[in-house]
């Protein structure tokens, strides 16, 4: 799940980069976001002592706070249209800061907890997994959303 908050800061910075932040609902939605920032932040998702029952009512929240901003306009056309520009392939103008941006934020919040992961120290892995989560906001967009979401998660972790 901290993949997915990656991600969905990773589409926020692309989204402010385009300066389309200044519409009604852009209050709710940054509320929304810094909700998710302060659970990724609080590191909740990756100590495995703090997984308990208490952890269950935090990713309920998170659940609901992803629902929230990914379900919002402005969010689901950056995810269609960066999406877009893969299956195409040649639109790396629309690609790379998405990529990068997952890059860097994965580097700085998560390797130090997956270091002697070998799956995850490869940038050929992390695109992937940045791709993947695309894919995973774009059908969480839709209207069996958050049943996907929760099916997924559900799902083991080597899938």
């Amino acid at each position: 799940m901290d993949f997915l908050l990656i991600s969905i800061e990773a589409i926020n910075l692309y989204h402010l980069d385009e300066n389309q932040t200044h519409k009604t609902d852009s209050i709710e939605t940054i509320s929304h976001l810094n909700n998710l920032f302060l659970i990724r932040c609080g590191n909740l998702l990756r100590h495995p002592k703090c997984y308990s029952l208490y952890n269950f009512k935090e990713t309920i929240k998170i659940i609901y706070y992803l629902n929230k901003s990914i379900n919002n306009s402005k969010m689901q056309k950056k995810i269609n249209k960066i999406l877009k520009a893969i299956y195409h392939g040649n639109q790396l103008k629309n690609i790379k800061p998405y990529l990068s941006r997952f890059k860097y934020i994965y580097y700085k919040t998560q390797n130090y907890y997956n270091i002697t992961s070998k799956v995850y120290l490869y940038d050929q892995y992390i695109v992937e997994i940045a791709i993947f989560n695309l894919y995973i906001m774009h059908i969480l967009g839709t209207e069996d959303g958050i049943y996907f979401l929760i099916k997924y998660l559900k799902s083991p972790s080597y899938i």
